[in-house]
């Protein structure tokens, strides 16, 4: 059994070193020292990922009555943002819940006060 158990932990070891090391050599920089720039695709999805997760919580400051300073510095954004999110919370279907992160796992128990889910007939 302590046998069994130091090959699972050494082999678990020997795949992070070598996830680790595939990551560290493919973010290198292109030759001639310059960093090259994602392609234009990415950075759509990243800035649409980033209103996303950030615009409820700037909708619901705006409707709280915080400023734009106080908006920009909690969260991190630039001032146009700040439009560019009020038009995110609008685009969105009424009742709109986003979606849990990858990974998490929906809780199969109703939150208090919720009405029972119907039995499957």
């Amino acid at each position: 059994m302590k046998r069994k158990i130091g090959l699972a932990l050494a082999t678990g070891l020997a795949l992070l070193l070598a996830g680790c090391a595939s990551q560290s050599t493919s973010g290198g920089s292109a030759a001639g020292g310059s960093a090259s720039q994602p392609p234009a695709a990415v950075a759509s999805t990243s800035r649409n990922f980033n209103l996303a997760v950030k615009c409820p919580g700037v909708h619901w400051e705006k409707t709280h009555g915080w400023s734009n300073e106080q908006i920009m510095q909690q969260e991190s954004l630039d001032e146009d943002d700040i439009p560019a999110c009020e038009q995110w919370v609008q685009a969105q279907p009424k009742g709109y819940v986003p979606p849990p992160p990858g990974g998490a796992v929906a809780s199969k128990t109703p939150a208090p006060g919720a009405p029972p889910a119907p039995s499957p007939h």
